[in-house]
């Protein structure tokens, strides 16, 4: 693993995520949460971009495979890493902006709560209007009520991922 590796499985980790892949929606998973961590501060330098489920960044899937592979190797390169104090605490900050339960109802929350964010943060829909970004978001073929959006909006607040 190289560093960038290494710190996003210790992202990851942070987040108290198992570090699954093996189907689309665990991959969903980590590209949402990892984005979300990012929004929060934690610098991995992944850069995304909007595609068909919302921010998606093609280098933090290869790196995501990459890890996959070096596990079923039986290889950890993270063990005795770990991330700065601010990071760390970040994570732990995030933690309990992730649902617990179905995997399915975690992605659909980590799908919406990530790409109300990435809208917002590129100015692509205002902040203060849940029904625009739910229109925006049923555009791009995301079936979110305006009330899930200004959830999602309070949430993001909340959390410090948008400024109030």
């Amino acid at each position: 693993m190289d560093r960038q590796q290494i710190g996003l499985k210790l992202t990851v980790d942070g987040l108290k995520l198992p570090f699954r892949i093996d189907t689309f929606e665990d991959r969903l998973i980590l590209q949402k949460a990892v984005y979300l961590a990012q929004a929060k501060g934690v610098n991995l330098g992944y850069y995304y971009h909007w595609y068909l489920h919302g921010p998606y960044s093609p280098s933090l899937t290869r790196d995501e495979y990459a890890i996959g592979y070096e596990r079923n190797q039986g290889i950890d390169d993270s063990e005795g890493w770990k991330l700065d104090d601010d990071s760390s605490e970040r994570l732990k900050k995030l933690q309990n902006l992730i649902p617990k339960g179905e995997r399915a109802h975690i992605r659909q929350k980590l799908e919406l709560l990530a790409s109300v964010h990435f809208l917002v943060n590129r100015r692509q829909v205002r902040q203060n209007d849940a029904r625009e970004i739910a229109e925006t978001l049923e555009r791009f073929k995301k079936n979110f009520s305006e009330e899930e959006v200004q959830d999602a909006l309070r949430e993001l607040i909340d959390y410090g991922l948008l400024a109030a």
